[in-house]
């Protein structure tokens, strides 16, 4: 651990580590439905309520930077994990799910998945206008899917 850095930190980096790994298996063999439940803390788990969310959201974003796993699923891996440490500092974060049709082919749909808090997009949201299929979270923190 470097010098000036709290624990609190180092044990969420090795936290982070530790799920991003695990994330493309728990994709491969859950429903998104139970995947998102498991990603959801209970409101009571607040280890990381001390570290800031764009510091959750800079981890992040270091440990996925060079995905070897997921590739064409980069999003999905990057919100889920973002999502799951935002709620475990205690931020009412929110995950978005949607779609539209890339530029390539417009018969088929890309889908796309993003982080917001309070209305602020903390990945990158749909390049242009989708329709989005349901969010899951947010300031409620009660987790179920709702229909958007």
């Amino acid at each position: 651990m470097r010098p000036g850095r709290p624990a609190t930190e180092a044990a969420l980096r090795a936290h982070v580590y530790l799920v991003a790994t695990m994330l493309p298996l728990l994709v491969r063999v859950l429903p998104l439905k139970v995947l998102l439940r498991l990603m959801t803390p209970p409101a009571r788990l607040r280890p990381y309520r001390t570290v800031p969310p764009d510091r959750i959201a800079a981890i992040v974003a270091r440990r996925l930077r060079n995905p070897r796993n997921m590739r064409r699923r980069a999003c999905l891996r990057r919100g889920l994990t973002l999502y799951h440490f935002l709620r475990l500092a205690g931020v009412p974060a929110a995950i978005h799910f949607g779609v539209y049709p890339p530029d390539a082919d417009p018969r088929r749909l890309h889908a796309h998945c993003w982080v917001t808090v309070d209305g602020v997009a903390l990945t990158e949201p749909p390049g242009q206008p989708s329709a989005v299929l349901f969010t899951h979270g947010g300031p409620a923190g009660e987790g179920d899917a709702e229909k958007a």
